[in-house]
């Protein structure tokens, strides 16, 4: 948590905060900056000097008064494009630090605020942002590695039989709970190409040998947090068309006892229905595609 370290002249009766937190995402350190904690430099200072890459500014600069017509609208935001805008430019240039921005937009019961979304890269200068105060999404990709070492390779094979379903394994966090279902497959090992880790793989995950692995369908991966760590993961994904089948059970407890929580076959109308979690989160549109005829672009991103 993050409490407010510099309050503004209305927030008297606030509690102040003392401490500069500091929070991760696998190798990528962020703090953040809060509402008043802009307009002073010793907040900016204490993050920066704590190891933070990139500071998340968020604000909620209620305008004084409301605004009826869209030339009131446009002053209250040249207003917070001059002071907000402004300070996150300055402090990212003078610290050479990432700034990202998103502050509150429209009207509540009582307040207007013009808000701004916007990435200032460390010269000052604003990469991307909305173009004005309403409410929108800002997505801007910041070039920030979050990748821990080390950075495994691995391969999956998407598996489709010829109803249409997918064999998924499931997986878990024994300290969030969370479950989630992805194709088999697995680290590349010393001296292995990806055929030869995918067919090792099914072998040890489905114990079959004679399945014939067909095109590439495209890469995911990037760095997760699992059992209370952190752990980064690169893969190429493969297709596997086949006859239905099932896993021998001896099979499945062997990979029960390697981490495997289940291994079943899924339609993607199921997989919607039931609301599973899938990695990629898409992953019953792209069965559905590849049932269609349509194939991913082989250097594609397949998504999280």
């Amino acid at each position: 948590m993050q409490r407010k370290r510099h309050l503004a002249e209305d927030e008297a009766g606030f509690s102040l905060g003392s401490e500069t937190a500091i929070f991760e995402w696998g190798a990528a350190r962020f703090g953040s900056i809060i509402c008043a904690e802009g307009g002073v430099d010793f907040t900016w200072d204490a993050s920066a000097a704590a190891g933070a890459q990139i500071l998340f500014f968020c604000s909620a600069p209620g305008l004084h008064g409301r605004r009826g017509d869209h030339d009131a609208w446009r002053a209250g935001f040249d207003w917070w494009e001059g002071c907000g805008l402004s300070d996150a430019r300055h402090h990212a240039r003078r610290l050479g630090i990432w700034v990202a921005m998103a502050t509150q937009a429209g009207s509540t019961i009582d307040e207007d605020f013009p808000g701004i979304a916007a990435l200032v890269a460390p010269t000052g200068d604003v990469v991307d942002r909305l173009s004005d105060w309403r409410p929108g999404t800002l997505v801007v990709d910041v070039p920030i590695s979050i990748d821990v070492d080390p950075v495994r390779s691995a391969v999956r094979v998407l598996v489709i039989d010829g109803a249409g379903s997918t064999l998924l394994v499931e997986f878990g966090d024994e300290g969030t709970g969370r479950r989630w279902w992805v194709p088999p497959g697995g680290g590349i090992e010393l001296g292995e190409d990806d055929l030869m880790a995918a067919r090792r793989e099914l072998l040890e995950e489905l114990g079959r040998d004679d399945l014939v692995i067909g095109p590439c369908l495209g890469r995911r991966g990037g760095t997760f947090h699992l059992d209370g760590g952190w752990f980064t993961q690169y893969e190429r994904w493969y297709l596997c068309r086949c006859d239905h089948f099932q896993v021998d059970a001896a099979v499945l407890a062997r990979g029960r006892s390697e981490g495997i929580r289940d291994l079943r076959w899924w339609l993607p109308a199921e997989l919607r229905a039931q609301g599973i979690d899938t990695g990629p989160r898409s992953l019953a549109n792209l069965v559905d595609n590849i049932r269609a005829g349509r194939l991913p672009d082989p250097d594609g991103d397949l998504g999280r």
